[in-house]
């Protein structure tokens, strides 16, 4: 990282709208329209990994149950996007680490995801198990569902 130091911390909504853009949704027209329903609902967690203030690696995690996944106080992860020139940075992971601890703090005890089929092997270096079946979203491509018990 160039001798820089990286940071996680919470963000507001508008801050993940150009990563999304960038790397989840370039298909959207306009960055503004880079939102989803559950962006400004207070128990949205939008968290962000910052080298020397530039946002880097993204991620949004809010309460939402699943059938696929038994759980009391479950959260599901979406739009998690590390920008192109900062992957494989460790990014992503101490992101994901320190929203678990936050989700932890909550009282959630599963987090769970529709991850891209490119993504699945960073998910499963962090402890995430995955369903077999791979199903399409439209616009975006394959996916698996992933998801990892909070301890």
């Amino acid at each position: 990282m160039h001798n820089s130091t990286m940071q996680v911390r919470r963000l507001e909504a508008n801050e993940v709208k150009p990563l999304r853009h960038l790397v989840l949704w370039p298909h959207i027209e306009r960055m503004e329209d880079c939102i989803l329903a559950i962006d400004g609902l207070p128990e949205t967690m939008h968290m962000g990994a910052e080298v020397n203030g530039e946002i880097c690696s993204i991620g949004t995690f809010y309460p939402e149950s699943s059938p696929k996944v038994n759980a009391h106080a479950p959260y599901r992860l979406r739009a998690m996007a590390t920008h192109p020139d900062f992957r494989r940075q460790h990014m992503g992971e101490r992101l994901i680490r320190e929203a678990l601890e936050e989700l932890q703090n909550k009282g959630a005890d599963v987090l769970w995801c529709d991850a891209r089929l490119k993504a699945v092997p960073f998910y499963a270096s962090l402890g995430f198990h995955a369903l077999p079946e791979v199903y399409d979203v439209p616009n975006i491509g394959p996916h698996q569902f992933m998801w990892i018990h909070i301890k």
